[in-house]
């Protein structure tokens, strides 16, 4: 079988993550590179073996690595507000793509990139990482398969040093198009709408910029379903902490730092405080194998499987998204329309 060769756009922190990945899969070629920045080329060029590097295009400009490189696929992973024009051009090269989150801010925009993706038969994948962990897996298939029954409720948060650590574009609200909810909180999002499959109906948010141009701390109550409501926060200061837990008429469970879960039958809702660990069905024996999106991607090239994209889901997190800052700025509820 041929190799899948691709092209990098963007060499910055994330291309590092994603190259660990590629250069040991032996069904790709990394044949072009692409930064405005030529020494991020450079530090990306050196993370390939040495025997892989000769004839690798290197470039400012994406359209001219489209327009002079022979490509199966791209990777776009620049700053949020870029991702538009270069997934649309990559897709309108008849390249697979994958992207890093969020496809794009807007909701219309990520939209339009799917119909584009689907018109042209591609794959098209936005990098969120958490679902490919083996403890998401395990909540995923025991809320799909029906173990918790209805869901009644979700509580999700992810805490993170977020104002320390996001240093220049990410506080650019003109380059970012938003805080922490749409960088680091876009994951948290993602995954409790994959987690619980929650329709989403309206939303009323909160957010504080803590003298930032954009938001560092942003809490959002939402309601779901038949009236059922949930509540997800995105945490800019403290502790890396993820925690998530969603309860169901059937059983509940509650998922910690994306490895510690406890999960119990609804028979073992009643009790002191402390049965409801004491009762957990959850052992690590039961832990699905994980997977990386560039694995995701790949796998999905090599076999043709479209079915893999997931931007439906993006265009989801784009929608609550867009929803939750026009509830911030207008101080009320904002019902989500289809």
């Amino acid at each position: 079988m041929e190799k899948i060769r691709i092209g990098i756009i963007g060499c910055g922190l994330a291309s590092t993550w994603h190259l660990d990945y590629l250069i040991g899969d032996e069904r790709v070629e990394v044949v072009a590179l692409t930064d405005v920045n030529p020494d991020n080329v450079a530090a990306a060029l050196k993370k390939l073996p040495a025997d892989k590097r000769a004839g690798v295009g290197q470039y400012e400009d994406y359209n001219e690595m489209l327009k002079k490189t022979e490509l199966d696929a791209a990777f776009v992973l620049t700053p949020h507000k870029y991702h538009y024009d270069q997934v649309k051009a990559s897709l309108e090269h008849g390249l697979h793509v994958l992207v890093e989150k969020p496809l794009t801010v807007s909701s219309a925009e990520s939209e339009e990139l799917v119909k584009l993706a689907d018109q042209k038969k591609r794959v098209l994948i936005v990098a969120y990482q958490y679902p490919g962990r083996g403890a998401v897996k395990y909540v995923h298939n025991a809320v799909k398969s029906g173990e918790l029954g209805n869901i009644l409720y979700f509580n999700a948060m992810l805490g993170l040093h977020w104002h320390k650590l996001a240093m220049g574009w990410r506080r650019d609200p003109k380059i970012s198009e938003g805080g922490v909810l749409v960088d680091s909180g876009s994951h948290l999002v993602d995954l409790v709408l994959h987690l619980t499959g929650a329709d989403v109906e309206e939303i009323s948010a909160f957010a504080d910029n803590d003298g930032q141009n954009v938001d560092v701390f942003t809490s959002a109550l939402v309601r779901f379903g038949e009236g059922r409501t949930g509540l997800l926060s995105a945490v800019g200061g403290g502790p890396f902490l993820l925690d998530i837990t969603i309860i169901g008429d059937k059983g509940a469970i509650t998922m910690r730092d994306l490895e510690a879960i406890t999960h119990v039958d609804e028979k073992d809702f009643i009790g002191e405080i402390g049965t409801y660990h004491q009762h957990n069905k959850y052992s690590a024996d039961k832990m699905p194998r994980e997977t990386l999106p560039a694995g995701e991607f790949v796998d999905a090239v090599s076999s043709g499987n479209l079915s893999a994209s997931n931007g439906s889901r993006a265009v989801k997190v784009a929608k609550f998204t867009d929803a939750a800052y026009k509830s911030v700025r207008t101080k009320k509820p904002v019902t989500l329309t289809e």
